[in-house]
């Protein structure tokens, strides 16, 4: 889903040592599980690797994709199996739904972590990394500085307002001053 970005990345990433990478890749669910684990498997070949750290079931963002995933013979299912075989070692899901979705997720107690949005401008989903946090789960914020309000080419204002720091740098300390929170992208 992200152009031929894994096909880039695995070119190199055989060539580094593989015990000192983090890789996620995310497949969408589907209705159809065969066609998840079919995603997964092209992701891996175009990594060019044995297993990928964390798998992140992309885009659960309603009640629909909620129950393709966590239903019997559903993309959670699928996951899972793809851990017992040593191609995955934690499965995750990432969001852009509303909080109650991503809640009804964690309360599945089926994920290790969440790929969310939560920033200094957009704090709605609190209640998702404490549900989270509760969950022994792992916390990731997506994209703080783009979706955070495309902090990379910020207002005047903006700069003025978070001197003497910058509006990038302000948002991502925000974020990580939380011990809740526990990475970024």
């Amino acid at each position: 889903g992200y152009g031929t970005s894994e096909i880039q990345l695995g070119r190199i990433l055989p060539t580094l040592k593989r015990d000192q990478l983090i890789v996620q890749t995310k497949v969408n669910p589907s209705e159809n599980s065969k066609e998840f684990r079919h995603k997964f498997e092209q992701s891996l070949r175009n990594l060019k690797l044995d297993y990928v750290d964390l798998l992140g079931v992309h885009g659960i963002n309603n009640a629909e994709t909620l129950h393709h995933t966590i239903r019997s013979g559903g993309c959670l299912e699928v996951a899972l199996k793809l851990q017992a075989q040593g191609k995955v070692r934690f499965i995750g899901f990432s969001t852009h739904g509303p909080t109650d979705i991503i809640v009804q997720a964690i309360a599945t107690n089926q994920f290790d972590y969440v790929n969310l949005h939560w920033y200094y401008i957009n704090q709605l989903n609190w209640p998702a990394i404490v549900a989270a946090n509760s969950h022994d789960m792992g916390v990731f914020i997506i994209s703080p500085s783009d979706k955070g309000g495309m902090l990379y080419k910020p207002p005047q204002k903006l700069v003025e307002l978070c001197t003497p720091l910058s509006p990038m740098v302000f948002n991502n300390l925000f974020c990580l001053s939380h011990p809740q929170v526990h990475t970024l992208s």
